[in-house]
């Protein structure tokens, strides 16, 4: 049982350790990993309540003397709190994993959005500061900047948009819902480094 247990922890970490920027693989595996140790403290409490429901009936069979039951009991019962404790460790430490990869999800989320917000604050500096300087742009430029002027304005909306809906996406849609974001701020900062060449 420790051996199974151990080489299901190992296998479980490692393809979590394969999975770390995968947030959401991370919430599931440790999720498979407490459903795991909830099922296996389950099945080890129904096979020693088997066995030592054999233990009992083989002790009616049999004369004993009040200290041999005694003995029968107590070791029984040493039995069912050692299982209980085994049960209640695995699925506690299960249950921080879970616990864990939430907040590590949670972290990530903060994170993406605070540096998304401060790309898009970058950019839009950018912008104003071109558009600042938009008078001296010569008028065969001029179409060319509103153009662009146009796109990087479509282009932050957009951003604006992916950053609101970053909140309201589950943690299945989170990966797409981030690489779909940066694609975007990637594109609002080429936007906005095409008004710098009109100038």
């Amino acid at each position: 049982m420790k051996l199974e247990r151990i080489a299901l922890v190992t296998a479980l970490a490692l393809s979590a350790a394969a999975c770390a920027a995968d947030r959401n693989k991370e919430i599931k595996n440790a999720e498979a990993t407490l459903t795991s140790e909830q099922q296996e403290a389950r099945e080890n409490q129904e096979r020693l309540n088997q066995r030592q429901a054999e233990e009992q009936a083989a002790a009616q069979q049999k004369p004993m003397s009040t200290e041999e039951r005694a003995e029968l009991q107590t070791k029984q019962i040493e039995e069912r709190a050692e299982t209980t404790a085994e049960g209640e460790k695995g699925i506690a430490d299960a249950d921080k994993d879970v616990t864990g990869a939430h907040a590590d999800m949670t972290n990530e989320r903060s994170k993406v959005e605070t540096d998304a917000k401060e790309r898009l604050t970058k950019a839009n500096a950018k912008a104003v500061e071109a558009k600042n300087k938009s008078a001296k742009v010569p008028a065969n430029k001029r179409a060319k900047f509103n153009a662009e002027m146009n796109t990087f304005n479509t282009k932050k909306a957009e951003v604006q948009n992916r950053i609101s809906n970053l909140s309201r996406s589950s943690n299945e849609e989170w990966k797409d819902a981030k690489a779909k974001l940066d694609k975007s701020l990637d594109d609002l900062e080429a936007a906005v480094d095409r008004l710098d060449d009109d100038m």
